[in-house]
């Protein structure tokens, strides 16, 4: 599977108000290899907010997103299939 994180993905690249700790960056992104009869997957990332005084936007909530694909072999042709589903997980701190 081809695993892809997007943390505040509603802003453009530059103004993201949340960043990985692991290399500052608003996205993460892996080939996960599964096999039948192998113990599951874990990847705990750490994030964190920027310091207010970086960014204006201080109400609108930050969204993320995490899209699985199927991972296209070397040689195959065409796009990969993508997983599909909605799931919506919303959160708000105050």
């Amino acid at each position: 599977l081809d695993a892809e994180l997007q943390l505040d993905r509603l802003k453009q690249k530059l103004s993201r108000r949340v960043l990985l700790l692991q290399g500052h960056q608003a996205s993460w992104h892996q080939a996960l290899a599964l096999a039948p009869g192998t113990s599951p997957l874990c990847h705990n990332l750490t994030a964190y907010l920027r310091d207010k005084a970086d960014f204006k936007d201080k109400l609108s909530p930050i969204v993320t997103s995490l899209s699985l694909a199927l991972a296209v072999s070397p040689g195959a042709h065409g796009l990969g299939l993508v997983l599909y589903g909605d799931t919506l997980v919303q959160a708000q701190v105050g």
